[in-house]
């Protein structure tokens, strides 16, 4: 970042485009202005992701535009835009990128796998205290899921793998999600997820963090049926009992129903069912 008094991040994902601006604070750090985000699904896909279609980079672009006219409303800022796994295993992304600079202005920056987790890897530890502790990071996005194993500020070990609820849910729930659908998801992401578990578990970490959409969503849902209200989501927790009745009323329940469980975004209620069997079966794999 250079000089400028005001700064803007822009992530653009598999699901949704986020924003947040905030102002250089005396003391080095940033005093948060404000933030956006737009559920846009710009990747689509089972397997790879080869390309981005032209209806998703539309809402994209239109996105960033408004990402952009939110940050330049406070003045003079810098903005870096970072794209993760849509764009990075689309074929068809110099199309997006040139579209966001021809288009809006952005100059959009395509980070690999292994970035986006040390970049996660370092928001965690500025939102959290888990600093003292060995600590796993899972965030589970809409392509991929990263995880980190981190002590202090060094990050030990990062993996970048090609599990997301938006591929999971175009690969076995796109008709639907009944008892045979939920198996072979299950049965997918127990065997991919079998060898990364056996050598980050390795490091026998003493707390697990999840990040991103499907995490707050479950949490939250865990905290409604509980009916706990807390402040503020950050450092709310759930446990695999609190998941395991998540997953059994979500896999048994049709789109209406699920729609009225209370902490569900409806704009989440289509890729939340391979969400959480991603994260339940996260949860049995490191134990």
């Amino acid at each position: 970042m250079g000089d400028f008094e005001n700064v803007a991040a822009i992530d653009i994902g598999t699901n949704s485009i986020h924003l947040v601006v905030a102002k250089r604070a005396e003391h080095g750090g940033f005093e948060m202005l404000t933030s956006e985000k737009d559920m846009v699904r710009l990747g689509r896909g089972g397997g790879d992701m080869r390309g981005l279609a032209p209806d998703a980079i539309d809402r994209s672009i239109e996105s960033l535009r408004r990402m952009q006219q939110v940050a330049t409303s406070f003045g003079d800022v810098e903005i870096a835009a970072v794209a993760t796994s849509a764009v990075r295993e689309a074929k068809n992304r110099s199309e997006f990128l040139d579209r966001a600079v021809e288009e809006v202005g952005l100059d959009v920056e395509v980070i690999s796998g292994f970035e986006e987790a040390r970049l996660i890897h370092v928001g965690v530890l500025h939102a959290l205290p888990v600093f003292e502790h060995r600590h796993l990071v899972v965030d589970i996005g809409g392509g991929s899921t990263e995880f980190c194993i981190g002590k202090g500020d060094r990050l030990i070990e990062a993996r970048s793998m090609k599990l997301g609820a938006i591929r999971l849910t175009d690969r076995f729930f796109s008709e639907s999600t009944g008892k045979k659908a939920v198996k072979e998801c299950r049965k997918f992401v127990r065997s991919a997820l079998a060898p990364a578990a056996h050598e980050l578990g390795g490091h026998q970490p003493e707390v697990i963090v999840g990040s991103s959409g499907t995490a707050s969503t479950l949490a939250t849902m865990a905290l409604a049926r509980r009916k706990d209200k807390p402040r503020q989501l950050n450092g709310a927790s759930f446990t695999s009992n609190d998941l395991d009745e998540l997953v059994d009323e979500l896999t048994s329940s049709t789109t209406e129903e699920r729609l009225a469980l209370p902490g569900l975004d409806e704009k989440r209620v289509d890729i939340i069912v391979a969400g959480a069997i991603l994260m339940d079966e996260i949860f049995s794999a490191f134990d």
